[in-house]
């Protein structure tokens, strides 16, 4: 699974590179690789690093914070109701592992492509 959504997620992103130079730029040029692929790996590996976070359980203190508030504030839920919600990380089925590996490759691939520019 984790392969399959990764190879998924490189090639979509790859395929992305090229439809999304031919759009702004009306060519594909190195330059232009260069520069799109650096965002596209950048947003990857912001993914890949927030579900990395969300999953480790740091959004779940201030979840629990909120819904606590909430519920004090005369909301129809009861006390009980907001200790058997299920936590943030809880809710995340997502691997980031196939995000960061397809933003890593990616931002090789542009890394690669720089070397290739200033030779």
């Amino acid at each position: 699974m984790k392969r399959k959504l990764f190879l998924s997620t490189f090639s979509v992103s790859f395929v992305l590179v090229f439809m999304l130079s031919l759009l702004f730029y009306g060519e594909i040029t190195l330059l232009h690789y260069i520069n799109i692929s650096f965002y596209i790996s950048g947003i990857l590996l912001f993914i890949s690093l927030f579900l990395l976070v969300a999953e480790g359980g740091f959004f779940d203190g201030i979840t629990q914070g909120f819904r606590r508030t909430f519920q004090s504030k005369g909301s129809d839920l009861e006390k009980g109701e907001v200790e058997e919600m299920r936590l943030f990380s809880e809710l995340l089925s997502i691997e980031y592992m196939p995000f960061l590996l397809a933003g890593l490759l990616l931002a090789a691939t542009m890394l690669a492509g720089l070397m290739l520019y200033y030779l």
